[in-house]
């Protein structure tokens, strides 16, 4: 059975050293250490910045055919326009040269300089018709803001009309909300992970989605797909709650709030191959809107494949979960 992981990463060390200039100007010491964090990451675990032999070596190991693949930590998308346009441009270019040097076993998810969404527009287009990238990612908030604000429509609108998924994929939490949700009686290092992949960049990503459905995005772009990772974000589990308590005459749009999610949005484990959420996620959406990710290189497990193959469930539905909704997603 083939199999098809769709939300794995790499950092150009060139973009995230440009990048890195931009943030620390003026940076507050928390902006600096984190800078410092990736850039130590960067030189002690070369995974993140290869797409050549050392992760294909890791994919056959784990029986993996093909990655999808995305930018990582410190996405130029992050920047002001001036740095952003070049730097996510030259991200994507970087990113489809390496894929197209493997062909068949990797392809790309574009960054975009949201800064400037005529420009983000631009750069959409041209990595897709240009470059043979496969969609966006959008990675967290940008300046605060959730992409649910209609100026950043015209993004959805040239991702529905080249027909490629946008994934939402977590970023850093506001430090306000980081502040009053997530500190505590406990040590700094117990908050970062709390308030980061421990919980809270998963629970801001959900609400992240949340906000697209009710801003009626997915009424003005019917055909819009967007790609929600660790199993949902935890959204799955309140689906039926958030249907009974807004309800269409309330939100005034045109169907229930689970309706769009289950017609719009797919879903993939990042690597939380646990049975809870799989299970729940089999039971709350099509089997045709799930799809599998392990998170490389942040996320290394020895059961990407056999976890999926050894489930109980029978192996029509396997099969479309390891390989054929994404193929048919992003066109492969």
């Amino acid at each position: 059975m083939k199999l098809i992981t769709i939300e794995e990463h790499f950092i150009s060390p060139t973009v995230n050293q440009a990048y890195t200039q931009v943030k620390t100007q003026n940076a507050t010491p928390e902006e600096k250490a984190k800078a410092n964090f990736i850039a130590d990451f960067i030189a002690k675990d070369p995974r993140i910045t290869e797409i050549g032999p050392t992760r294909l070596a890791f994919m056959d190991q784990q029986g993996i055919d093909v990655q999808v693949i995305s930018y990582g930590n410190n996405n130029p998308m992050d920047l002001p326009a001036e740095f952003a346009i070049p730097l996510c441009r030259q991200a994507n270019d970087e990113l489809a040269e390496k894929c197209a040097q493997y062909p068949g076993r990797f392809y790309g998810l574009a960054s975009l300089p949201v800064a400037d969404v005529p420009a983000a527009v631009k750069e959409l287009e041209r990595a897709v018709t240009e470059l043979g990238l496969r969609g966006a990612q959008l990675t967290g908030t940008f300046n605060g803001e959730f992409f649910d604000d209609q100026k950043y429509w015209p993004i959805f609108a040239k991702a529905t009309e080249l027909d490629v998924p946008i994934a939402l994929h977590p970023g850093e939490v506001n430090p306000l909300i980081t502040e009053h949700y997530y500190q505590g009686a406990w040590s700094p290092a117990v908050t970062t992970v709390l308030a980061g992949h421990g919980f809270g960049w998963h629970a801001d990503t959900g609400i992240h989605v949340i906000r697209l459905i009710l801003s009626g995005l997915f009424d003005h772009y019917p055909n819009l797909k967007i790609i929600s990772g660790h199993f949902g974000e935890l959204v799955p589990f309140f689906l039926e709650r958030l249907d009974e308590n807004l309800p269409p005459q309330l939100t005034g749009l045109k169907n229930n709030f689970a309706d769009y999610y289950r017609n719009h949005v797919y879903l993939s484990p990042s690597g939380m191959f646990y049975d809870a959420p799989f299970q729940l996620c089999l039971s709350e959406l099509a089997a045709d809107h799930l799809l599998w990710s392990l998170d490389y290189p942040y996320v290394l497990r020895d059961n990407t494949r056999t976890y999926l193959t050894d489930y109980p469930i029978d192996e029509a539905l396997k099969e479309q979960i390891a390989y054929q909704n994404a193929e048919k997603l992003f066109r492969l």
